[in-house]
């Protein structure tokens, strides 16, 4: 049993806190850390966001502990994300797996591609202002679950656009890097997005948190596709034809939906959607239920557009 644990802070990602722990321990290696609180080693991919073996690391802490494997799987990972657009039995299947001892691949319980093609999750990010208020209120930085989730690239509170550290999200070897002024260091060559684009980043990151702590049970990638057919012939993207076969105008709803956000904000959200956006959305919106990944983010931005309101369209 563990002599102490850090107490978590607000929306800290449980990462973070192994990484304090990993630093007050005085251990030498990650390796001797990982063992200490999960009883193995490993080199499991995205342990970071989505890590597993939480039954052992909660039993293993002091008997005055108030943490549950509840309370960090819904409050410090990224578990409600990826939960999303997950049927009740897949979200409990990935549930699941970040309780155990995990063998296989976590991605793939979780739906979600190897190797993205995006830049976006490859480092956590920090908002360099929760980093000062943070130093000030606790003495110490931490990680931020809320700015590592995917498509949200905007600090919701203070609306300043997020900084990549130098801590990769995804390696091969085992790491516990607490946040620090050496690891966050702010970008001063940062991009500058147009202030209409960071309103619709921020739009975006409200709508991608609202998605993640939805209480609506996810009903399935069939009837998410039924859905999009229902809106489509609604807004005349898309029209029936007898026996049926139904007729859909890509490029109409492409230009429609591109104009609606515009190219500079899909750029951002995802450089290889606006290289050939008829062809891309149709994909999502036509056959979702076929492909094994899914892109909660462009099923979000698609929602947005024909709905405008992400609950609305789930119930």
């Amino acid at each position: 049993m563990l002599s102490f644990f850090p107490t978590l802070y607000p929306d800290e990602l449980l990462y973070s806190a192994l990484a304090r722990y990993h630093i007050r321990s005085g251990n030498k290696t990650f390796k001797q850390t990982d063992l200490e609180l999960f009883g193995y080693s490993s080199q499991q991919l995205c342990k970071v966001t989505l890590t597993n073996n939480l039954n052992y690391l909660v039993k293993n802490l002091s008997l005055f502990s108030q943490l549950t494997v509840s309370d960090l799987l819904q409050n410090h990972t990224l578990y409600p994300f990826y939960a999303s657009f997950l049927i009740p039995q897949q979200a409990w299947q990935l549930q699941d797996s970040m309780r155990k001892k995990l063998g296989g691949s976590i991605l793939e319980v979780a739906k979600v591609a190897n190797h993205p093609t995006d830049n976006s999750t490859k480092f956590l990010k920090f908002c360099p202002v929760c980093l000062e208020q943070d130093t000030q209120k606790y003495g110490e930085p931490y990680w931020h679950r809320i700015h590592q989730i995917p498509g949200i690239l905007v600090c919701p509170t203070h609306r300043v656009v997020l900084h990549d550290s130098s801590v990769a999200v995804d390696s091969k070897g085992i790491h516990y890097y607490a946040a620090s002024p050496e690891n966050c260091l702010t970008n001063q060559n940062q991009v500058k997005y147009a202030d209409n684009t960071v309103e619709k980043l921020l739009i975006l990151a409200h709508d991608i948190w609202n998605t993640s702590t939805i209480n609506i049970p996810f009903k399935g990638l069939t009837w998410l596709r039924n859905q999009y057919q229902f809106y489509l012939i609604n807004q005349k993207f898309m029209t029936l034809l007898p026996g049926g076969n139904f007729r859909f105008n890509e490029k109409s709803f492409s230009n429609s939906i591109c104009d609606f956000y515009g190219q500079e904000f899909l750029e951002i959200i995802n450089p290889n959607l606006i290289k050939n956006p008829d062809k891309y959305f149709s994909g999502y919106l036509l056959a979702c239920d076929l492909n094994p990944v899914i892109d909660r983010i462009t099923h979000i931005l698609i929602i947005k557009f024909l709905v405008n309101s992400v609950e609305r369209f789930f119930t």
